[in-house]
């Protein structure tokens, strides 16, 4: 199951043309002028000798994320969420171990689980719960050799969110086993009502784990910068550990880009602007939903992602390779298969590109659609 995302993106990107990016689940690209301005040409490339992060950096990942915890408890990492992801499963796991993973979300832990030979146990998102996780279900999956439940809120692909009560009660079924809560919140600051940020695991359990980076919210893929948070002191140090064998050090540039784009007032700056696109795009992706009934949606509660389901019969794989194929101009596009059997006929949207280009994209996919069905 976890194989068949990658098969897509390689199938999808090995396609020749130009395409609408509705693939795109992050914020539209900061600039390196967002960051630094007139960049310094004296400063040195050395490592910055900070080993455990810069002191600014972890003061402001705490500030900026509302972590309830000292700043010593973040450890900034080279290669985005997916090292922090990375870094937990390998300090943690061994072969005889057993995981819950959600489906669908991002499918990282279960391609490294299976690599490892270890049992993942499918903890799946219904579109009748909202794409929310039934806690009652992780009640009858959990029991002693899980190790680890991973999470992933607001959700890629369907942009659910969990609540405080929700987190809360997850949190409390795995201390029962002591098990570890793995919590992807790279789309945390992306909540689409009001202002409250969703709920941290690490606020709310000593085994909890939390694993973001600047790539979805602030736009800024390309610098790699990443970071873990976790109350567990030892865990922390096995993280840094692999760490240190894997990369050594950090990114100079990547530390010093993300010190300044973690400046509260830039952040909020930047994430603003990202959110205001945002809301003009779900608005536009609500307005081609409600004007056919081919289409249905669980509105995201945050995220630049959103599933969509269509009523037209034509398998997802089908209809996005047809999509990549479309003239002049294609449509990046996600199918719901690939993260498991119940999503077919649904597809991932992103809508984190520029307003226009993401009106002109949604035009194509309804055309796209009105295609398949004259010739049915």
């Amino acid at each position: 199951m976890s194989g068949r995302l990658p098969q897509w993106f390689t199938l999808m990107y090995q396609t020749p043309g130009e395409m609408y990016p509705l693939d795109e689940v992050g914020r539209f690209p900061a600039k390196l002028s967002d960051a630094l301005g007139e960049m310094d040409r004296e400063q040195s490339l050395n490592w910055s000798g900070q080993l455990f992060g810069n002191p600014t950096i972890l003061d402001r990942l705490v500030k900026t994320q509302q972590y309830d915890l000292d700043p010593e408890n973040v450890l900034p990492v080279n290669g985005g969420t997916t090292m922090g992801i990375f870094l937990t499963c390998m300090a943690l796991l061994k072969p005889d171990d057993e995981v819950i993973c959600e489906s669908p979300a991002w499918a990282q832990v279960g391609t490294i689980c299976e690599r490892m030979g270890i049992k993942v146990n499918w903890w799946h998102l219904r579109s009748a719960n909202n794409w929310k996780p039934d806690i009652e279900e992780l009640s009858r999956l959990i029991h002693p050799r899980v190790k680890l439940i991973y999470i992933n809120h607001p959700n890629n692909p369907t942009g659910s969110l969990l609540t405080k009560e929700d987190m809360a009660e997850l949190c409390d079924i795995a201390s029962r086993y002591g098990t570890y809560v793995l919590s992807d919140e790279v789309y945390r600051g992306l909540e689409w009502q009001g202002n409250d940020l969703s709920p941290a695991v690490v606020n709310f359990y000593d085994r909890g784990v939390s694993v973001s980076s600047l790539t979805k919210t602030i736009g800024a893929t390309g610098i790699r910068f990443g970071w873990l948070a976790t109350r567990e002191k030892e865990l922390l140090q096995r993280c840094f550990s692999i760490h240190y064998d894997s990369v050594l050090c950090n990114n100079i540039f990547s530390e010093r880009i993300g010190e300044k784009l973690l400046e509260p007032s830039r952040y909020g700056r930047l994430l603003k602007e990202g959110k205001d696109v945002g809301q003009a795009n779900l608005s536009a992706l609500r307005e081609m939903v409600e004007r056919d009934e081919v289409w249905s949606m669980t509105p995201p509660g945050g995220a630049f992602s959103c599933f969509v389901k269509y009523e037209t019969g034509e398998p997802s794989w089908d209809f996005c390779t047809r999509m990549l194929k479309k003239k002049p101009k294609g449509v990046y596009l996600v199918p719901g298969v690939c993260y498991n059997d119940d999503c077919e006929y649904h597809v991932r949207i992103g809508f984190g590109v520029k307003e226009d280009v993401f009106r002109t994209a949604l035009k194509v996919l309804e055309e796209g659609v009105r295609e398949y069905r004259g010739k049915k």
